[in-house]
Formats: structure tokens, sequence, C-alpha cells
């Protein structure tokens, strides 16, 4: 009895993380979305110039480096966190 107990208690926690995953992700997707959306705006507020196409290209390396830094967040802030939270990590 107390096996399905916990097989019950897991798969809910599962569907939460994979909720929490899900919701995550679709949050950082929008991000980059909305970005690309106004990448010629952007291009032309924060990086004024003569060359439109340079600018454009400024925008796009900004929009490259968020998206590069995620992951490497995680690999380098992950287990740091895990140690100092006290939490065990999943490696």
């Amino acid at each position: 009895m107390s096996s399905s107990h916990t097989l019950q208690k897991s798969s809910q926690g599962g569907a939460k993380t994979i909720f929490s995953v899900t919701s995550g992700n679709f949050l950082e997707m929008y991000d980059f979305m909305v970005f690309g959306y106004y990448a010629t705006a952007i291009a032309k507020t924060f990086f004024p110039g003569d060359d439109p196409f340079a600018s454009l290209m400024l925008t796009l390396m900004t929009f490259g480096a968020g998206f590069l830094m995620r992951p490497l967040g995680a690999i380098i802030l992950g287990p740091t966190l895990t140690i100092t939270d006290g939490a065990k990590g999943c490696c």
C-alpha cells in the first residue's frame, strides 16, 4: 500500500516539474520573440549610426549573447546554488 502512495506522490511531483519547465521555456521564448520582433526599433534607438545594417547586427549580437548565456549560467550557477542552498543536485 505504501508503494502505490509513493508512486502517486512522485507522479504529482513530475507533473509540477513539467509544468514549471514548460512555463519557464514559454516565457523565455516569448521574451526572445518580442526582442526579435522589435529588433529594428531597438537597433535605431540603442545603436544609432550611419549604417542601419551595422546597427541591426549589433542588436542581433546582443540577442545572441543573451541566448548563449542561459545555458552557461545554468552550468555555472546550478551547482553553486545547489551547494549553498543545501539541496541535493541532479548529478
